[in-house]
């Protein structure tokens, strides 16, 4: 699907044709964005036949598994940005944004829906021009800023979800609790390796000269690069604190083990005594000493008793258990 919007002496046009779009590319005081969204393959030939990009661009457009980049061309600064995606699964996924800026047109290319390109679509719509109208390089920093925003939210429900852990790891340390630690840690990684290579590029872009975005607006790029760095370091201090939990939660699973082996530890040693002095008599021979003594059973059961009683009383003052 394509959406395009010409921006012009305060006026706003809405999907034009692809001819009228040819005629407006290059005209001064025209604005222009192209937002591609699963495209066809008979949408995708506007990149070569009505923008000429670079082989290389397109190629990462729809081989849609690059690295966040940012390359500029003669023509054009070519960015490669990833959108953070939950999904019905709560399993974290990114989506890719391919993001085109000239002085006179941007294009935005993505295979799958984008909050914050909607965002800014609906923006555009609603207050004819919306960002366009303060210039292309604002209305990609609309869309990068809103993209950014969207990791918040995600690392505070990480941040949530491991505060309910550390409510509930010692009422019951299972296997199940291991499993939400180790997922948690997945998904914070999984951030991070997300958000550090974006926090590079932004640095670079907030921090360089470049042609086809003004000097004045690159302090809004480094605020987005503030938003990046911040949230990086929150995402850091949560894997600080995943890597706490997991020694605490496997320190008390070894403390339990420790106790249930005290347990059959003590078990084991007052019933040694009781099972010696019943296989002794449980020997299958025919003259065994005070094997008819009359009161032979009641003596080794108290027997038994009472060895064991002692036991049980030297390793309390032990303090064995």
């Amino acid at each position: 699907m394509i959406t395009n919007f010409v921006y012009r002496q305060d006026k706003l046009l809405q999907n034009i044709s692809r001819q009228d779009l040819a005629k407006t590319l290059w005209e001064k005081d025209s604005f222009i964005w192209v937002d591609l969204e699963d495209p066809t393959e008979f949408e995708t030939e506007i990149l070569i036949e009505l923008f000429n990009f670079h082989p290389l661009s397109i190629e990462d457009c729809i081989n849609d598994h690059s690295e966040p980049k940012i390359d500029e061309y003669d023509e054009y600064l070519f960015m490669v940005v990833h959108a953070i995606d939950v999904g019905s699964s709560a399993e974290l996924k990114t989506k890719e944004l391919n993001v085109f800026i000239n002085k006179n047109y941007v294009v935005t290319f993505h295979k799958n829906p984008i909050a914050s390109v909607a965002e800014v679509r609906n923006l555009v719509e609603k207050k004819a021009g919306g960002p366009m109208s303060e210039g292309l390089d604002m209305l990609v920093h609309a869309i990068l800023d809103r993209l950014v925003d969207k990791y918040l939210p995600v690392i505070t429900e990480q941040d949530r979800r491991l505060d309910e852990i550390e409510d509930t790891i010692f009422k019951g340390a299972g296997e199940q609790v291991l499993q939400q630690i180790l997922d948690i840690q997945k998904g914070v990684l999984y951030l991070k390796r997300i958000i550090g290579p974006q926090r590079d590029k932004m640095a670079q872009l907030s921090r360089s000269a470049w042609t086809f975005v003004r000097p004045q607006n690159l302090a809004y790029y480094r605020d987005i690069y503030d938003h990046l760095f911040k949230y990086y370091q929150m995402a850091e201090e949560l894997n600080g604190l995943l890597n706490g939990i997991l020694q605490v939660y496997f320190s008390h699973v070894s403390y339990q083990l420790n106790k249930a082996i005290k347990t059959m530890t003590v078990i084991a040693t007052v019933s040694i005594p009781s099972v010696a002095i019943a296989s002794v008599y449980g020997m299958n021979f025919k003259y065994i000493p005070h094997l008819e003594w009359k009161y032979g059973f009641h003596f080794s059961i108290g027997l038994m008793i009472a060895i064991s009683a002692i036991l049980m009383i030297w390793m309390k003052i032990k303090k064995w258990y």
